[in-house]
């Protein structure tokens, strides 16, 4: 046999067989999908939450912007001075300003609060979202205390900024809501990042499937064993020897035509190193099926452990008629069943064929669609 030829990863994909074979395992997808969602879950709360900044809390005003006629007008660029006055300049350039910021901290100063320039400004925000008219100013901070002080500064700085304001736009400027001091509403993002946990772990567990599958060096079928080691397979009986009589047949018809005019052979488990019972188990479940005196040389056939483990077992094959191998379906030993054929053909051992044993009736006949 030609090993070069043989790698497993190589062999094309029977997809029937991998399809009957993956819904056993598909209940996998789900539990590392769930496994997934659980630790991006749990890796969000420690990172916003846990390790996260300490907890916020936050006070709102509303105020409502009263301009000058003089703003409505079309300046030279074609826009009007109420252009300039938008979310991004109440937050970047009125706030900061020399007109605003330096009068919130004197109020600041003045009701005994000692903060500097940059955490005033960085607890503040404002905002201009729809309508010109009206600006909310949001303070938000860990201390409950700056936050009333902080907002009350900054009301009283901008009702004070009309004469200042760029080109006399502003005429005045009016509170109209001033909310209590409250927990700040937390940007919770843990089911996105569970979802994305599900999605990641269930992508996992699918190329897990599809890497094991490729290293599986067991066989499931007849024709993938046959293409796999180059040796007639006379058929598939289970552990219990309690086959459709399709496959019966198809065994019966296999063994008379290989192996009916044997006197001396053995029946080899390719498993059975350390556990000479196999071959025999296996044998047994052969005899059942080719009972009835259908074929009187089963009876012929000898048990045999795996021949390295005992040096007589080498002579006893090679003065033989030859072997007959069992190749458990579905158990990863496909090095264990090369080097055994290996060592047959060095001793000038016949291989008479090969027999899928311990085999999933459900599953063969649901991939010959075998009632």
């Amino acid at each position: 046999m030609d090993r070069s030829k043989n790698k497993y990863m190589d062999e094309t994909l029977d997809l029937k067989s991998f399809y009957l074979r993956s819904l056993k395992k598909i209940w996998i997808i789900p539990v590392v999908a769930l496994i997934g969602a659980l630790i991006a879950a749990c890796i969000y709360h420690l990172v916003t939450v846990t390790l996260g900044p300490g907890k916020q809390y936050e006070a709102k005003a509303g105020f409502y912007i009263t301009y000058a006629p003089e703003a409505y007008l079309t300046t030279d660029t074609g826009g009007t001075m109420i252009d300039y006055y938008n979310s991004y300049t109440w937050a970047n350039d009125i706030l900061p300003s020399d007109d605003v910021l330096p009068v919130t901290m004197e109020k600041l100063k003045a009701a005994g609060v000692d903060i500097s320039k940059e955490e005033v400004l960085s607890s503040t925000l404002a905002e201009s979202p729809a309508d010109y008219r009206f600006v909310t100013v949001t303070v938000k901070n860990s201390d409950k205390e700056i936050i009333d002080k902080i907002l009350d500064a900054t009301v009283e700085s901008l009702q004070e900024f009309p004469p200042k304001s760029l080109m006399n736009a502003v005429e005045s400027v009016s509170v109209i809501s001033r909310s209590e001091v409250k927990p700040a509403k937390v940007d919770n993002r843990i089911g996105i990042a569970a979802a994305f946990g599900a999605v990641v772990g269930a992508l996992l567990a699918i190329l897990g499937i599809l890497l094991l599958d490729a290293l599986d060096d067991a066989v499931y079928v007849p024709e993938e064993c046959e293409r796999r080691y180059k040796i007639p397979v006379l058929g598939v009986i289970s552990d219990k020897g309690d086959i459709c009589d399709m496959l019966k047949n198809e065994l019966t018809a296999a063994f008379e035509k290989y192996a009916s005019k044997v006197e001396d052979a053995y029946f080899i488990s390719t498993d059975s190193l350390d556990d000479y019972e196999r071959s025999g188990k296996d044998l047994d479940a052969l005899k059942n099926v080719l009972g009835n005196g259908r074929c009187e040389s089963v009876s012929k056939l000898t048990p045999m452990e795996v021949p390295g483990k005992v040096l007589e077992n080498y002579r006893k094959i090679g003065g033989s008629d030859g072997v007959i191998l069992g190749i458990p379906m579905g158990k990863k030993n496909g090095c264990m069943t090369e080097h055994v054929i290996s060592q047959l053909k060095k001793h000038d051992c016949p291989v008479l064929g090969t027999i899928i044993v311990r085999a999933d009736e459900k599953f063969i006949k649901k991939y010959y669609g075998v009632r």
